[in-house]
C-alpha cells in the first residue's frame, strides 16, 4: 500500500512540477518577441475592436492561441471559434480556454486545405490567420489552396486578417528535423516556411482567394543586419535563457528594433506583411 501511494505521488508531483514550469514560462514570457507587434497589427489592420457592441461571427484559422483567447474575451456579442487540424493544438486550446473559464469559444479540429473538413464553417464576419499559411504544404501550392477555400467561409462583405512573412524577394525557409507534422526525410532538410514578396503575396494568396485587398501594413526590422532577413532580433533573444531574462520587455524592445509602414518600399527590411481581403458585398 506505502508503495503504490508513493507512486501516485510521484506523478502527481511531476505534474505539478510541470504545470508550474509551464506557469513560470508565461509568467516571464507573456507574449512571443514578434507576436508583440504581430498581433496587435492583425487587430488595428481588421478594425474588430472598434466593434465590440456588434454580434460577430469570428473564426480564427490555427494562429497561435493568445489570439483566440485575445478575441473570446474583448465581447460577450462575438461567437469565436478556433480550428485546427491537429489533435494536440486543439487539446491544449481547450486547456487553456477551460483555465480562463471561457466556455464560448468553440475548438473545431479541421483543415483548411480540405474542404470537406470545413462543412458547417460559413457566415463568419472575419476569419483570421496569424502566421500560418507560409507553413502549409504542400511546400509548391498549399497556400493557393489553402487560399481558395477562404471565400466560402465569409459572409459578403466579411474579412480576411492574415499574416505571413514577408521580404523584398520571396524564398523558402527549410530546418533540420521535423517540422509540425512534416516527419524529416534522412539526409534532407524539412521545408518550413515561405517569405513572400508582392509578387508571390498576390499569386499565392490573393488572387486565389478571389477576395480584395481592404487595407494591409508592413512590419520591417531596423538597426540590425540591414540587408539579411534571415538574422533577425527574434533569433537572438526569443529562445532559452535570454527569452527568460528579456519575455518582460519584449514589448519595449521591439519599440526599438521594429518599425511599421503602410508600403513595404517604406521599409528597409521588411519582415512581415499584414492584409486585410474583403469578399464582394
Amino acid at each position: 500500500m506505502r508503495n503504490s501511494y508513493k507512486a501516485v505521488l510521484s506523478a502527481s508531483n511531476n505534474l505539478a512540477l510541470a504545470y508550474f514550469r509551464n506557469f513560470i514560462s508565461t509568467l516571464l514570457v507573456p507574449v512571443d518577441y514578434t507576436r508583440t507587434k504581430e498581433l496587435p497589427a492583425l487587430l488595428d489592420v481588421s478594425g474588430v475592436l472598434e466593434r465590440k457592441s456588434e454580434r460577430l461571427r469570428i473564426l480564427d484559422i490555427s494562429s497561435p492561441q493568445l489570439l483566440s483567447v485575445t478575441l473570446s474575451v474583448q465581447s460577450k456579442e462575438w461567437d469565436v471559434t478556433y480550428v485546427n487540424p491537429f489533435p494536440p493544438e486543439l487539446s491544449d486550446m481547450k486547456k487553456k480556454a477551460g483555465a480562463l473559464n471561457i466556455h464560448g469559444l468553440k475548438i473545431v479540429q479541421a483543415d483548411i486545405t480540405r474542404p470537406e473538413t470545413l462543412e458547417g464553417l460559413s457566415g463568419f464576419d472575419y476569419v483570421f490567420s496569424c502566421s500560418v499559411f507560409e507553413h502549409i504544404h504542400p511546400e509548391h501550392g498549399g497556400d493557393a489552396l489553402a487560399s481558395k477555400n477562404i471565400g466560402r467561409l465569409l459572409k459578403p462583405g466579411g474579412l480576411f486578417v492574415f499574416s505571413v512573412p514577408f521580404y523584398k524577394k520571396a524564398f523558402n525557409e527549410y530546418v533540420e528535423g521535423d517540422a509540425y507534422s512534416i516527419k524529416a526525410e534522412q539526409g534532407q532538410r524539412t521545408f518550413f516556411q515561405r517569405f513572400y514578396d508582392e509578387r508571390t503575396l498576390q499569386e499565392q494568396m490573393i488572387a486565389p482567394s478571389g477576395l480584395q485587398v481592404f487595407a494591409k501594413k508592413f512590419i520591417g526590422e531596423r538597426f540590425y543586419h540591414d540587408d539579411d532577413i534571415t538574422k533577425r532580433v527574434a533569433h537572438r533573444i526569443g529562445f532559452g535563457k535570454k527569452a527568460m531574462l528579456l519575455g518582460r520587455f519584449f514589448n519595449k524592445l521591439s519599440d526599438i528594433f521594429m518599425t511599421e509602414s503602410a508600403e513595404a518600399a517604406g521599409l528597409r527590411k521588411p519582415y512581415l506583411a499584414i492584409y486585410a481581403l474583403q469578399k464582394k458585398k
